[in-house]
């Protein structure tokens, strides 16, 4: 068992398949644990009533001291995730680390949402001459590639390949990285001001357009993760500092010539 810290927030972690974290290593410290994941190779037994939500990929039971939250595929059961307080548990059914990491990702939002100042967005970013800049689009869209590019063509590193961490602290956005960052596990333990969002279409000209209005809001929640009912109110209040940065819409091709155009854009812009 190992702690870690992830947006300053520190985690003990008793994983099955720990060697499989990619440079979760980086992560650790020599701290006390707030937060405690812990998995198991073995069932958990399932209430026998009724979910009290249902949804394609989990149900959800409620009991006095815990919420279950039993994860499926295709109808089959992977697992079960057990939130007491601060304690996870995971318990594997299918026991492999794709398993695993998809239910202690679960275990890291859970964690998250307890955070006042703190949201959870997919998205590809890197880190810029200091500065973040994070891609949203649907899947097989792009996000990746170009990350990719801006890593290729410029002296930028990647912050996160697929999941990111916004806070707001010192009356400024930050990224923070985790060792969740999708199938590549392309991430690093840095943090970096956040300076704009780019959501990615796939285009054969580039254009980059400026954000405004509501197809700001809807773009945008179409990438984070909705909020519990207790933690609406922070939600509501980070969703607003994040529609304040810069935010653009880029119909983009896979040229080293994407990376260009959109650079010197935001450099007018004064996001670089």
């Amino acid at each position: 068992m190992i702690t870690i810290q992830i947006a300053k927030i520190n985690i003990g972690v008793d994983f099955l398949f720990e060697d499989q974290f990619y440079n979760i290593e980086s992560f650790q410290v020599d701290e006390k644990e707030q937060y405690r994941i812990k998995s198991y190779s073995k069932e958990f037994s399932i209430p026998q009533e009724e979910p009290d939500r249902k949804t394609e990929f989990y149900d959800i039971y409620e009991t006095d001291t815990s919420v279950i939250q039993v994860q499926k595929n295709k109808g089959a059961i992977l697992g079960a995730i057990v939130y007491k307080g601060n304690e996870i548990d995971l318990y594997l059914k299918n026991v492999t680390f794709v398993t695993e990491y998809l239910l202690s990702q679960y275990a890291l939002l859970y964690i998250l949402g307890q955070k006042s100042n703190a949201l959870f967005i997919h998205g590809s970013s890197i880190v810029y001459q200091g500065k973040g800049i994070l891609f949203c689009a649907k899947s097989g869209t792009g996000k990746s590639t170009q990350a990719s590019l801006w890593r290729t063509f410029t002296d930028a590193v990647s912050l996160n390949d697929d999941k990111n961490i916004i806070v707001f602290e010192e009356n400024s956005l930050r990224l923070y990285s985790n060792p969740w960052s999708g199938k590549h596990q392309i991430h690093q333990n840095i943090v970096a001001p956040l300076t704009c969002v780019v959501f990615l279409s796939q285009a054969r000209k580039n254009r980059v357009d400026r954000l405004e209005g509501m197809e700001t809001m809807r773009l945008l929640l179409g990438q984070i993760e909705p909020p519990k009912k207790a933690s609406v109110e922070n939600w509501n209040t980070m969703v607003d500092q994040v529609l304040k940065l810069p935010m653009y819409t880029y119909g983009c091709n896979m040229k080293p010539e994407a990376v260009t155009i959109l650079k010197e854009r935001l450099e007018r812009d004064l996001c670089l």
